[in-house]
């Protein structure tokens, strides 16, 4: 696309999003956020081993909002006090949002830019982590924005996104369709026509693709529908192309921040006979047959980091030895439930795909175990007197696999482990 057909577009995405900000502006953090019982998905203050499985845990990060919203970088600084955001956003109308927001509650670790998300080299500096969730996909070049944003990451830095699903919004793109067949656009619409719009949506039959996914949509304030329906630019992803956009864009898929979905043996289809045809097979493709078996993901939230970026530093493999060094910890999602003699786990931070998986005692027990100081080592030592050692080792390190695959835990390695898996494919 030229330069000058984006930079129309461009223009047309600010104009929206000066008259219509989004998200909806808030007047105060939420209280769960306040509280600290509440936090963005993906954000490091609790999910910092997600991003750097081989580094300590620190808080003074420097980090971009690439595209930040009326809420979002004043949230991350709320949750990271040390941290040196820098916040960048088109919209006038969103920026005043935050900086009023900040204010009002204190938060001062934030420089604010009104820019584009492609010119940000000209800030003359890079990050550990870049944060655009719901940006990208409005560019009218995706491959540039995330190539820009790669050109101010740091070597061992990382990326949370967010994309649109494909198959979960099958019905807005079907709206989207009628609306712009009607004339109606961002540019043009009367308030009139926005409460109109709500009414029109809710109005189809019942065969609609809109009713089978109504707890998704169901938002319908002003700001919401605009963006929802009267978007001037918008498009989704599958998994398979998602993989094909970070490579494009000389980037890596690190992992999905909710992950459990993706993977076959957690998405429902565990007890049928073909799932046995997914076990073996690399993980791009187990993840595309688990999106499109559930047919239901309308975002997708991962991390993701530059295709350079030394594997010892991203991807931790437990089939090695070293694996036993590792330190596992419970993900913030995890709660343990169920009765004594039907011991469960509850991952919470799915949304609809939350999870309640049944556990066995030993399963539980392992669990139970996990806290943050034990290593992989120390636990197998810990059950080893439960049945010989071999059996433990393997028990231990097929269980923490799973967990991981499924939310529950994540991994702090050591220095200079060397943890990857040796051909760059996640174990």
């Amino acid at each position: 696309m030229s330069r000058k057909k984006g930079g129309a577009v461009e223009g047309a995405v600010k104009a929206q999003y000066e008259r219509f900000p989004y998200p909806p502006p808030i007047d105060e953090i939420p209280a769960g956020h306040l509280a600290g019982t509440e936090y963005l998905a993906g954000c490091p203050s609790v999910d910092f081993h997600l991003y750097w499985p081989d580094r300590e845990r620190r808080d003074d990060l420097d980090i971009l909002v690439a595209g930040c919203g009326s809420s979002q970088a004043v949230m991350h600084g709320h949750a990271l006090p040390k941290a040196r955001i820098t916040a960048i956003d088109l919209s006038a109308t969103s920026i005043a949002n935050s900086r009023r927001l900040a204010q009002r509650h204190g938060i001062d670790n934030i420089e604010f830019r009104q820019m584009s998300l492609l010119d940000v080299a000209d800030l003359r500096r890079d990050f550990d982590l870049i944060v655009s969730t719901g940006v990208i996909h409005h560019l009218p070049d995706p491959v540039a924005g995330l190539a820009a944003l790669r050109g101010v990451l740091r070597p061992h830095g990382s990326m949370l996104l967010m994309l649109y699903g494909r198959y979960g919004r099958d019905s807005v793109y079907m709206f989207q369709d009628i609306f712009r067949r009607m004339g109606i656009t961002a540019e043009t619409v009367t308030d009139e026509e926005v409460a109109q719009l709500a009414d029109f949506v809710r109005s189809v039959p019942p065969s609609h693709p809109f009713h089978l996914r109504r707890d998704l949509y169901a938002d319908f304030r002003p700001e919401e529908l605009v963006d929802l329906y009267l978007h001037p630019q918008d498009r989704a992803y599958t998994v398979p192309e998602i993989y094909d956009l970070l490579a494009d864009a000389g980037l890596v898929l690190q992992r999905f921040i909710h992950q459990g979905p993706y993977v076959p043996r957690f998405s429902g289809m565990s007890g049928h006979p073909f799932h046995a045809r997914t076990e073996d097979l690399k993980e791009r493709e187990q993840f595309a047959i688990a999106e499109l078996y559930r047919g239901d993901f309308n975002t997708h939230v991962f991390a993701a980091c530059r295709d350079d970026r030394p594997l010892a530093s991203r991807r931790v493999d437990m089939d090695s030895a070293a694996f036993e060094d590792a330190v596992p910890s419970h993900r913030r999602d995890l709660e343990l439930t169920g009765r004594a003699d039907a011991p469960a786990m509850v991952i919470n931070g799915h949304g609809r795909h939350r999870f309640e998986i049944a556990l066995s005692p030993a399963q539980f027990r392992l669990l139970s175990l996990v806290d943050g100081q034990r290593s992989v080592r120390d636990l197998i030592q810990l059950l080893a007197p439960l049945a010989d050692e071999a059996t433990a080792r393997g028990f231990v390190r097929t269980a923490l696999k799973d967990f991981w695959l499924c939310d529950a835990v994540l991994f702090r390695l050591p220095p200079a482990s060397g943890l990857t898996n040796r051909e760059g494919e996640p174990t």
